[in-house]
């Protein structure tokens, strides 16, 4: 019984970790929101490296690679109850993570204060790019 138990524990804990959902919403010609959001066993920090690795995919495929967070906003919300035989009931909230990026052109004076979206996302962002958007904070 406690293996069965166990295994339930450790296939929600995967299942929670494994729930982001990320939008892209075009504010002008050279702006975007990214708005995600996560599981609780993502955390906050979750949240925040999946927005921005969107941002960097997104800046990509809009044919840049320079980029600046022009807005970062974070938060929780309250998303139900839970019950566990060894903890009772337990809060559930999600993590919030809301960015606004202007993508940069060589034209612009920021340009050279810019990220680099291809350095934000690695040495595999080739890779990490045609995976697309994290479904996943893991």
């Amino acid at each position: 019984m406690r293996k069965i138990i166990s295994s339930a524990m450790v296939a929600t804990t995967l299942t929670l970790s494994a729930c982001v959902e990320t939008s892209i919403q075009p504010l002008s010609q050279n702006s975007f929101k990214v708005a995600t959001t996560a599981a609780p066993a993502c955390g906050a920090t979750g949240a925040r490296e999946v927005a921005f690795q969107t941002a960097a995919i997104e800046v990509i495929r809009r044919g840049a690679d320079r980029f600046i967070v022009v807005g970062d906003q974070a938060g929780s919300q309250f998303s139900g109850l839970g019950y566990s035989a060894y903890g009772g009931f337990t809060a559930y909230s999600s993590n919030l993570q809301d960015m606004v990026i202007r993508v940069l052109s060589p034209n612009d004076a920021e340009f050279r204060n810019g990220l680099s979206a291809r350095e934000v996302l690695g040495p595999d962002w080739e890779a990490i790019y045609a995976e697309g958007v994290p479904e996943t904070c893991a």
